[in-house]
């Protein structure tokens, strides 16, 4: 049935149509075959091979309309769904953005206490050098560097 989907749905409908309609008019014909006789005697010894034909299209004819509706139906379903999925697509851009953003600014906070501390550790670096000694200078310092930032 997935070959259906290569077929335009116009075409499809108009070729179930076809076989529906000949099948009910060759039911028709064949019901009211003593009628039809009068007018058409040529078709007498066709008799049999008419009901037959005209039975197996209108069965054939049902059938079909049953599967086109059911194709139509889960079409329509596929479409709503590609509808829902690009609806959230889009709103997974859009948050992959407003994380990217946050993203960003807590790196560049990040970078910027980083500038600050290692300028106090430049300050300070002559006290550390001149003693060997861990000032408490030092400490905050170290200390500053490893709180970070919290929002």
């Amino acid at each position: 049935m997935f070959l259906l989907n290569f077929i335009p749905d116009a075409f499809l409908l108009w070729v179930v149509n076809v076989i529906l309609i000949a099948g009910i008019i060759g039911t028709v014909v064949a019901f009211f075959f003593g009628f039809f006789v009068r007018y058409l005697p040529w078709i007498i010894p066709y008799r049999m091979l008419l009901q037959i034909v005209a039975l197996v299209l209108l069965i054939a004819g049902v059938y079909f309309k049953g599967g086109v509706g059911v194709e139509m139906t889960w079409r329509a379903r596929v479409a709503d769904m590609e509808a829902k999925v690009a609806v959230a697509e889009q709103k997974s851009k859009d948050a992959n953005e407003q994380i990217k953003t946050v993203y960003v600014d807590k790196v560049r906070v990040v970078k910027e206490t980083q500038v600050v501390i290692q300028e106090k550790i430049k300050t300070v670096e002559v006290k550390i050098d001149s003693q060997c000694k861990i000032t408490t200078d030092t400490v905050d310092i170290l200390n500053d560097a490893a709180k970070g930032i919290k929002k």
